[in-house]
């Protein structure tokens, strides 16, 4: 192993650790961990950690009434977005929690997405176009409730730029080359 994967590997265990010990007492501490754990699954493309932050019987709301039910639902749709932007980062600008009862928060998160469809997607082969970070904007609500010790997210209502992308990997160009005046 090259000394550059190992030590890769070793900053990811590292980062896994940190994420993993983030006490949760508060909305700040709640954001960093929701936050962190969204930057470590999507920009280091970790899949496995979906199961450390999301509850086994999750449901997902999605734009035009679509919804996603299970943790193995959720993690297909996140593998299947990074599969066609292998490159994808995400940029979590805002997020904020509220109290939402004992041992439960409702968290909000503005983000973005950059990337190239440079592999296969549901719409079909790449068309190597890139997504553009102001045009991608996405939004969540999330609850999070502690449960069994852990805090995970048991449900959650998100706005994917989902025309936005779907524009970027068909190369539908009167989407894509929009400009803002």
């Amino acid at each position: 192993m090259s000394t550059y994967c190992l030590e890769a590997s070793k900053q990811l265990h590292a980062d896994y650790a940190a994420l993993k010990a983030i006490e949760v007492k508060d909305a700040d501490s709640l954001c960093a961990y929701i936050k962190g754990y969204w930057e470590f699954i999507i920009n280091h493309k970790m899949f496995g950690c979906i199961w450390d932050i999301y509850a086994d019987e999750i449901e997902v709301r999605r734009e035009n009434g679509f919804a996603l039910r299970g943790i193995g639902a959720v993690e297909a749709n996140i593998m299947n977005l990074c599969a066609a932007f292998s490159d994808l980062k995400v940029d979590i600008p805002v997020i904020f929690a509220a109290p939402a009862g004992e041992d439960t928060w409702q968290v909000w998160m503005r983000y973005y997405f950059t990337g190239t469809n440079n592999s296969t997607s549901i719409y079909g082969p790449p068309s190597h176009l890139k997504l553009e970070h102001d045009k991608a904007l996405n939004i969540s609500s999330f609850t999070v409730k502690k449960i069994d010790g852990e805090w995970l997210i048991t449900f959650e209502y998100t706005g994917h730029c989902c025309d936005y992308i779907r524009a970027v990997c068909t190369g539908d160009s009167s989407f894509t080359t929009l400009k803002f005046d």
